[in-house]
């Protein structure tokens, strides 16, 4: 039987290349194995931030003086900071399995916070570029205690003072006023009439005219005459005051004027209406040619007759009888 041709040859062969396959794998591989970090973390709650105590480990395989150096040193979130020397890049040499410890300090309204890490071997000569990642979770927001007051409250030790003296009382009487309150010796004034207002009327008779109007030249005010003739024609005259003014009318038998005067006076607005016949005057008119002297006062007689017993401005306005001669300014 040929034994290097048999079966059983040919499965020794197989196992016994198996066998130096595996043990180079693991010659290889140990040291990728071997050489790795570790991060660990705890957290506390301190005044309103997140203080996170980190545990670094670098673990090498084979001697135990290996040393390595960090090339890449993260932390979360970003702006905080680490407080040891030790874990910063490219730094001192770090021995294996000496742990490193640090703090970071997280605002209290965090979620969470992180720190990584790429570790470089020096002996022996390693590196492979992997991250290493460490994690903590905040499941709460840290917020700042509210600090009890330190001081009680002073208690008063004194008690309020009682006064002794009674308050003083008062030995005099107070004054009775002897003296009635004066009474006013002044009459209260009267509203004033139509009689106080400073002004006259003025009217004037020819054997054909007649001419009415009034003397404003004492008042303060005007005085409006409104004028409506028996043959249907209206006129209107204002009379400033300082001012004399009328107006005349072409008259014959039958014939008359309504006049109407209004004026204010303190405040107060007088309005009066009457009629004024005209008559022929009694003399200088028997020619026929419509001359005549100029007749003023009693000699209009039916002027008197209409006038009598009515408000007039300055006084009686027209108070004028058949029998009584009247002045009146022209």
């Amino acid at each position: 039987m040929n034994v290097s041709k048999s079966p059983l040859r040919r499965v020794s062969a197989l196992a016994a290349g198996s066998l130096v396959g595996l043990a180079g794998v693991a010659v290889f591989a140990t040291p990728a194995f071997a050489h790795h970090s570790t991060i660990a973390g705890t957290t506390e709650c301190v005044e309103g931030n997140w203080v996170v105590d980190w545990t670094v480990n670098a673990i090498g395989g084979g001697t135990p003086d290996q040393t390595a150096t960090f090339t890449t040193v993260d932390v979360y979130p970003a702006k905080t900071t680490l407080d040891n020397p030790k874990l910063v890049v490219n730094g001192a040499p770090i021995r294996a399995g000496e742990p490193i410890k640090a703090k970071q300090v997280v605002p209290g309204d965090a979620k969470e916070a992180s720190l990584s890490l790429v570790a470089k071997w020096d002996n022996p000569s390693y590196f492979d570029g992997k991250v290493t990642t460490g994690n903590v979770f905040f499941n709460e927001e840290c917020k700042k205690s509210e600090e009890p007051p330190t001081d009680e409250p002073s208690t008063p030790t004194d008690e309020p003072s009682t006064p002794t003296d009674q308050p003083s009382t008062p030995t005099d009487e107070p004054s009775t006023p002897t003296d009635e309150p004066s009474t006013p010796a002044g009459e209260p004034s009267k509203p004033p009439t139509l009689e106080d207002v400073p002004a006259e009327p003025t009217y004037e008779v020819t054997c054909d005219t007649v001419e009415i109007g009034a003397d404003n030249r004492k008042n303060e005010t005007p005085i409006t005459i409104e004028y409506e003739t028996s043959k249907g024609e209206k006129r209107k005259l204002v009379v400033e005051p300082g001012e004399s003014k009328a107006e005349k009318f072409s008259a014959t038998e039958g014939f008359s004027v309504k006049v109407t005067y209004t004026v204010e006076y303190k405040g107060t607005t007088f309005t009066n209406t009457y009629e004024v016949p005209w008559e022929q005057p009694a003399e200088g008119c028997d020619d026929g040619e419509g001359g005549g002297l100029p007749v003023t006062g009693a000699a209009a007689g039916g002027v008197a007759a209409g006038a009598a017993g009515l408000l007039v401005i300055g006084g009686a306005l027209f108070f004028v009888a058949r029998r009584r001669k009247v002045k009146f300014t022209a």
